[in-house]
């Protein structure tokens, strides 16, 4: 019986109950939530014919970043690196949509919002870089030993026999 309907007649606390009053299952061998589910009943009646809850429409929510966010995306502007291991960074996201912000609040035309910012984020991006010193810098010394087997070392014919 492969498509047997009987887990939807009833619930399992009767279907045990039915096992134990008919003999087919032993006082002994009942299960262990049976006496707490007959101490502490649900309030609903768990049941398979519980009719389904009212679905209710995802109700669309948009910010006035997001339109701006969309503007600089669709002109491939919006995309650029994040430095995850500082909590304190700004992404280039948030700074291109401040910098739109400032520049409208400025009586910039609407045309020129989203280059200008853009050069204008850029280019301190640039100055940031140009001031940042290298983090890491050749620390291997020409005396180490590495160095030594390095320079000793025969690549072209590290695999003839000699």
């Amino acid at each position: 019986m492969a498509s047997s309907r009987l887990e939807r007649i009833g619930t399992i606390l009767t279907r045990v109950e039915g096992l134990l009053t008919r003999g087919a299952m032993k006082p002994d061998d009942r299960p262990l939530w049976f006496d707490v589910y007959r101490a502490f009943p649900p309030f609903t009646e768990p049941k398979m014919a519980k009719p389904k809850p009212e679905i209710k429409p995802i109700r669309q929510i948009l910010y006035q970043e997001d339109i701006i966010r969309a503007k600089f995306h669709s002109k491939g502007l919006g995309l650029g690196t994040t430095n995850i291991l500082n909590p304190n960074s700004e992404t280039h996201m948030k700074r291109l949509i401040s910098q739109y912000q400032k520049l409208k609040s400025d009586g910039v035309p609407e045309e020129e919002l989203i280059e200008k910012s853009a050069e204008i984020v850029d280019g301190e991006r640039q100055r940031q870089e140009n001031i940042k010193e290298p983090k890491y810098k050749n620390t291997v010394s020409p005396e180490s030993v590495t160095t030594q087997v390095l320079a000793e070392a025969d690549l072209k014919n590290i695999f003839s026999e000699k």
